[in-house]
């Protein structure tokens, strides 16, 4: 191949042109570049952190840094952490708090939507990993139980009274003391979940001392006394009298003439149909039956012999003029 000749006679104007060319590209890929690079540089740079919280869960701590020189307004938010409106000056760093009382099964997030002062919009996101939460924070803290001290009367008998009931369980130990454990999911306030209570120290106050009674004499009693037995006075029986009843009558033809009559004797009541009658005089009978009765009316009157005699009128004609009757005393 031959050899090629360069005119450097027309080698200035060829430099020239080729610079031109170059320097024309260069100034159309910067502006390029100048038009790109806002919308790639605006952004918010989020973070998480994660700790126990106290009484149980989680305490999140999100971290929010503006990459701008100009001030944002956020738009969007996922998480009431980080409110829509927020606010972030010229490079800004901002943080938030959030609890969580339940363990999230997927990483957890915040988006954030934003608008820069020059109408530059971006979105950004951060996430927790789900190890980040320990299952260590989910528990709840509860105060540990105050036991009661007995302390009676008497040396050496200080002792613990009944636990309150909790989320716990409570021991006695041989010597005195009681371990109080925090049941599962639980822990004390100052972070233990088993708690051992010293046996409480026996205070020695003597029992007061009763006073002493002296002994009661019982009174002195006098036996009753007997009275003397009195015999009382011999009684000797009353005398008795025996008294014969006697009845009488008379049945004359007719009715008018029907007499009778009871003997005179003291101490002896008669009765005659049930009323009682004169002694020792004739009665007119006024009915066909008469029943005569005798009793006795005072104490010591005995009757003897007949006692009741039941007499019967008849009512016969008379045939012949009736006797002259006997003077009834009346």
């Amino acid at each position: 191949m031959p050899a090629q000749h360069i005119d450097l006679s027309r080698g200035g104007s060829v430099t020239r042109t080729v610079a031109r060319t170059v320097a024309l590209a260069v100034a159309v890929g910067l502006a390029v570049i100048g038009l790109a690079a806002p919308s790639s540089a605006h952004h918010n740079t989020i973070t998480g952190a994660v700790s126990c919280r106290e009484g149980g869960g989680w305490l999140v701590t999100w971290r929010v840094v503006n990459s701008e020189q100009r001030t944002e307004t956020v738009t969007s938010s996922n998480r009431a952490v980080v409110p829509t409106g927020t606010t972030f000056g010229p490079a800004q760093a901002r943080s938030f708090q959030e609890t969580v009382t339940t363990k999230p099964g997927s990483p957890l997030t915040l988006t954030l939507g934003a608008r820069w002062s020059n109408n530059v919009t971006a979105t950004n996101s951060g996430s927790i990993a789900v190890a980040a939460f320990s299952d260590s924070c989910n528990v709840t803290r509860v105060d540990a139980p105050t036991i009661p001290v007995v302390d009676e009367c008497g040396p050496g008998n200080a002792h613990y009274g009944e636990v309150p009931t909790g989320p716990w369980t409570s021991v006695t130990n041989p010597d005195g003391s009681v371990t109080v454990t925090a049941q599962q999911g639980h822990v004390f306030t100052n972070g233990q979940t088993v708690i051992t209570y010293p046996a409480p120290t026996d205070s020695n106050v003597a029992c007061p001392t009763p006073p002493t009674t002296p002994p009661t004499t019982p009174p002195t009693t006098t036996p009753p006394t007997t009275p003397p037995t009195t015999t009382p006075p011999e009684v000797l029986p009353a005398e008795v009298r025996t008294v014969r009843a006697k009845a009488r009558h008379i049945d004359k033809c007719g009715r008018r003439s029907d007499l009778f009559k009871v003997g005179k004797r003291s101490g002896i009541t008669y009765t005659a149909n049930g009323k009682v009658v004169r002694q020792g005089v004739w009665l007119k009978a006024r009915t066909k039956k008469v029943t005569i009765r005798a009793t006795s009316s005072r104490t010591g009157v005995e009757l003897r012999g007949r006692q009741v005699w039941k007499i019967r009128f008849t009512a016969k004609s008379c045939s012949r003029a009736p006797e002259v009757a006997p003077a009834t005393g009346r």
